[in-house]
């Protein structure tokens, strides 16, 4: 059984998740204080780091850690191809631009270290990715307790959001945790119930049937 542990960073409060089993860790979304993420690893051993998306809150501390314990860094291509709009967005909000090495791309389908998997869920980012384990899913700033993210940013698309997170609550089970990349956690079946912006009542059928690879 895989264990999930939490370490918040940066001044956006994003949660940086350590996946265990046993002394081996993959470690997710590592937007800040590299330093903490370290300690809390300790002296387990890291196999990669995997982004959800490529904000400058979910990478900043990638390229540190990466160089520090000699690990591939794990993204989809198509938010690759937004780095440098991304970049300018940091910049624009007044945060460090991040400097990341190059990635090893994955995509819908593909078995991550630990057995973890990959659906690929955009909207918020055009290559947002959430990451499943046995009885939970990992989900960026596609699903949150209570509400989803925002696509106002570059390459965000609401309509797409929406059949990703519809897909979320089809595909996987009621009972499953949710680790979201801000904010508490949840389960599937409670925000098919009472998410305030996409519940599954407006997933209609069309909504959740698109894949994307």
């Amino acid at each position: 059984m895989l264990n999930v542990e939490v370490v918040v960073v940066g001044p956006l409060e994003t949660n940086c998740y350590l996946v265990c089993d046993g002394n081996s860790c993959v470690i997710i979304d590592p937007g800040d204080e590299a330093e903490s993420i370290l300690n809390a690893l300790g002296n387990r051993r890291a196999l990669a780091v995997i982004a959800t998306h490529l904000h400058f809150d979910h990478v900043g501390a990638v390229k540190e850690l990466t160089e520090h314990l000699g690990i591939p860094f794990m993204v989809h291509s198509l938010d690759w191809e937004l780095k440098e709009v991304f970049n300018e967005l940091a910049a624009v909000w007044g945060f460090t631009k991040p400097e990341l090495p190059e990635p090893v791309f994955i995509s819908e389908g593909l078995e991550l270290p630990l057995n973890l998997r990959v659906i690929h869920t955009p909207g918020h980012t055009p290559g947002s990715i959430s990451i499943v384990g046995d009885d939970f899913v990992i989900t960026g700033d596609t699903l949150f307790a209570g509400s989803v993210g925002r696509t106002d940013l570059p390459g965000g698309d609401m309509d797409k959001l929406r059949r990703s997170v519809c897909r979320l609550y089809r595909e996987l089970p009621d009972n499953f945790i949710v680790y979201p990349g801000h904010g508490p956690s949840t389960t599937i079946g409670e925000e098919k119930i009472n998410n305030l912006i996409i519940p599954m009542e407006v997933c209609s059928d069309e909504a959740g049937r698109t894949g994307y690879e």
